[in-house]
């Protein structure tokens, strides 16, 4: 993703990160109050206070607009390790896979994502194509990571492609928890519990690629 820098359409003129953070709590405030079907540009530019020209200009259109609003969450959220770290032996890569595992999941758990997260997928057939686009920026983003991670480790299997192995551990890192944190709205782990949570279940999956290694 899993970051991607918001520009504006004109040269030189610079990113005004106040008014940009007054649009995302616009939707914030949407999202919250009247759902994702009241999501436009017209609703955005009242309730942020600024001008339709200005999300035009900035974004394009109303995909634009939530692109940016996804990459947001992950801007400063995801700092994952070099591939010139990995190579130098500072992070194993059952270290680095649970160093991201853990701020993937703390960035997932948080309440703005849940909230987003529920709306996108209670959405009309007329946000398949928004789905389709934060699919690609969210969970697509976080298993291309992965996979790109076990490519540089040298790590491949008989069984699954790389993308394969990445979704699985994705797949364990979310399981049992997230569910019903979407659904309830209560989170059941505490923060040491759910660092503990990553860091089992990134061992799980270690322990599986080697057991079929030493096969």
């Amino acid at each position: 993703m899993m970051k991607k820098e918001v520009r504006p359409a004109q040269a030189g003129r610079p990113v005004d990160h106040q008014k940009t953070q007054q649009i995302f709590s616009a939707i914030d405030e949407i999202l919250a109050v009247e759902g994702i079907a009241r999501l436009s540009i017209e609703r955005i530019a009242s309730t942020a206070k600024v001008s339709k020209v200005t999300l035009y200009r900035r974004f394009t259109n109303l995909e634009g607009v939530i692109s940016a609003y996804v990459d947001s969450f992950t801007q400063t959220a995801l700092d994952l390790p070099s591939s010139e770290e990995q190579s130098q032996g500072e992070f194993s890569l059952a270290q680095a896979f649970t160093r991201l595992g853990i701020q993937v999941v703390t960035l997932i758990s948080q309440p703005r994502v849940i909230a987003f997260d529920n709306a996108i997928a209670a959405a009309g057939p007329q946000f398949q194509g928004l789905k389709a686009q934060l699919f690609r920026h969210g969970p697509q983003s976080v298993v291309g990571q992965i996979s790109q991670m076990l490519i540089q480790a040298r790590v491949s299997s008989s069984l699954f492609s790389h993308a394969q192995l990445a979704d699985m551990l994705f797949q364990l890192w979310k399981s049992d928890f997230y569910d019903e944190l979407r659904f309830t709205g209560k989170m059941s782990l505490a923060p040491e519990q759910l660092e503990q949570h990553v860091a089992n279940r990134t061992q799980f999956f270690m322990n599986l690629l080697e057991r079929e290694s030493g096969e």
